[in-house]
């Protein structure tokens, strides 16, 4: 029965590539992947890899994913692994982006007519640079994305956590994806500044409550952190 309810979740994951991909132009399009990969990224996704490098159909959910930086590294890492990367945002961006970073261009949205368009630079720098088959993106909040990952009995092999930093959306974030992880699985995610003296101090405080709350066990690598243990 389990088998069967793990296929189930194909069809949705197709749907997502297929709407935001099949009519879309990339004609003359130059990709922007200017984002964020912080220190211990590349270290924390070799650690995740040897943990899963005999594994293969992996699903994985990505819940931030700005113009896709991160996804593309994860991609390239896990090539021949894949089922999907499912990239959860809402491409509006981050409170921080209006607020101390307004006028930074790497943290532009990219606004047409008030609306940001930072969604079509994601997707078409996953078909133009050729990911398209594997990354799905649903552009809803991470706490509605999770909703919909569990009414279609969609899991992941590990998350990568990179949507707010504010301590209460981050542990929301934590404590709605625990739940879509395959046993074994691992959250990852970034922006750890053990300091209350950083932009988002909020992330560390956060992550060390949710791993004593359940035990759990909390690696540090740069501002990257993991966090295993579940069931």
């Amino acid at each position: 029965m389990q088998q069967f309810l793990e296929r189930m979740c194909t069809p949705f994951l197709q749907r997502l590539k297929k709407n935001a991909y099949e009519n879309l132009s990339v004609d003359d399009y130059t990709p922007d992947t200017r984002g964020w990969v912080n220190n211990g990224f590349d270290t924390c996704l070799e650690i995740i890899y040897e943990k899963n490098k005999n594994n293969y159909g992996l699903v994985v959910f990505e819940v931030g994913s700005w113009k896709g930086a991160s996804a593309i590294r994860i991609a390239d890492k896990f090539q021949g692994h894949l089922d999907s990367i499912v990239c959860i945002d809402t491409w509006l961006g981050a409170p921080e982006f209006y607020t101390q970073f307004l006028g930074d261009e790497t943290r532009s949205v990219n606004q047409l007519n008030g609306w940001p368009q930072v969604f079509y630079i994601f997707t078409k720098n996953m078909k133009k640079l050729g990911y398209s088959d594997y990354v799905a993106p649903f552009p809803i909040s991470s706490v509605q994305g999770a909703e919909v990952m569990k009414y279609h009995k969609i899991k992941a092999d590990f998350i990568y956590l990179d949507a707010a930093h504010e301590y209460d959306a981050v542990l929301a974030d934590m404590e709605a994806y625990r739940e879509l992880l395959k046993p074994g699985g691992v959250l990852w995610g970034d922006d750890y500044h053990d300091t209350d003296a950083c932009a988002f101090p909020g992330v560390a405080k956060a992550v060390k409550f949710f791993v004593k709350k359940y035990g759990l066990t909390l690696e540090v690598h740069g501002y990257n952190w993991i966090v295993s243990g579940f069931a």
